[in-house]
């Protein structure tokens, strides 16, 4: 499973606390599909609203009259996040201490570690120059990275911790989030929600 995820209630949270601030959303990065809409045209469009409840719809506030009034403001923005990319766990693998891991052996386990092989990599979207100093969440805890980042799939290591073939882990939503990988991988948020391939699947919920 690769997917990437968009929580439309917390979306709509989000672009709410917008529209209460005279903040309008740009969508002209947007990379799921929805409408674009560039900043300089919402003050004219009474159908905007300050919530998205589907892909395509749009309701119910009031903005300023002039774009001058307007802050743009991307809308996967926020600290409640709304765009999650998760993975599965393929393998795991329990290893001595020193082991080396994944290409160039960059990365070698401190002490004996359980090694866990996730099913996203940088064909999916996973930027690799975000490796070293990247994590991902499993079971709710963050774990690093281990080593390059690969086509199809990632190492993390999990040190102690106890991890199932099958868990779900979170490689960007509330942690870690979009931002931090941003900031790992040097790159803009933008691009990365743009840069997931058509084989990550998407869903509304």
């Amino acid at each position: 499973m690769r997917q990437a995820r968009v929580d439309t209630q917390a979306l709509a949270r989000s672009l709410s606390a917008a529209a209460t601030g005279h903040t309008a959303v740009d969508l002209r990065f947007d990379a799921f599909g929805l409408g674009v809409t560039r900043v300089s045209e919402l003050a004219h469009d009474a159908g905007f609203t300050g919530a998205l409840t589907s892909p395509n719809a749009r309701e119910g506030c009031v903005l300023p009259e002039t774009a001058e009034e307007l802050v743009a403001k991307n809308w996967w923005s926020g600290e409640d996040p709304s765009v999650f990319f998760q993975a599965d766990v393929i393998s795991v693998k329990r290893v001595p201490a020193g082991s080396p891991v994944s290409y160039g052996y960059e990365y070698r386990t401190a002490g004996e570690a359980t090694l866990a092989l996730v099913a996203a990599g940088f064909s999916d979207g996973v930027p690799r120059t975000a490796s070293p100093g990247a994590e991902i969440s499993l079971g709710g805890k963050r774990f690093p990275v281990a080593g390059r980042i690969a086509m199809d799939q990632m190492i993390v290591d999990v040190g102690d911790h106890p991890v199932t073939l099958g868990e779900v882990a979170t490689i960007w939503g509330d942690s870690p989030s979009l931002s931090e990988w941003a900031d790992w991988s040097r790159r803009p948020e933008a691009a990365l929600l743009a840069h997931l391939a058509s084989r990550v699947e998407r869903q509304w919920v």
